[in-house]
């Protein structure tokens, strides 16, 4: 996951980035580690889990500039 590059088949505008304090964290499950997730077009940002990440942005329907990439 990059914070810099759109994920493929989701919204362009969505961005996906382990957080780097369980990416090294032996401790956590890899289910468990948490993910930074943003649209950066309207500022919005989630954390969620890796088994709770989500298949799109969960605003699409609402956001005007949603464009979905290839």
């Amino acid at each position: 996951m990059d914070a810099f590059t759109p994920v493929k088949g989701k919204c362009q505008f969505w961005r996906e980035y382990a957080d780097e304090d369980d990416r090294y964290n032996s401790s956590i499950k890899a289910e468990n580690r948490r993910v930074r997730c943003s649209c950066w077009v309207d500022g919005d940002q989630w954390v969620v889990t890796m088994t709770t990440l989500p298949a799109d942005c969960p605003r699409k329907y609402e956001c005007r500039y949603y464009i979905k990439t290839g």
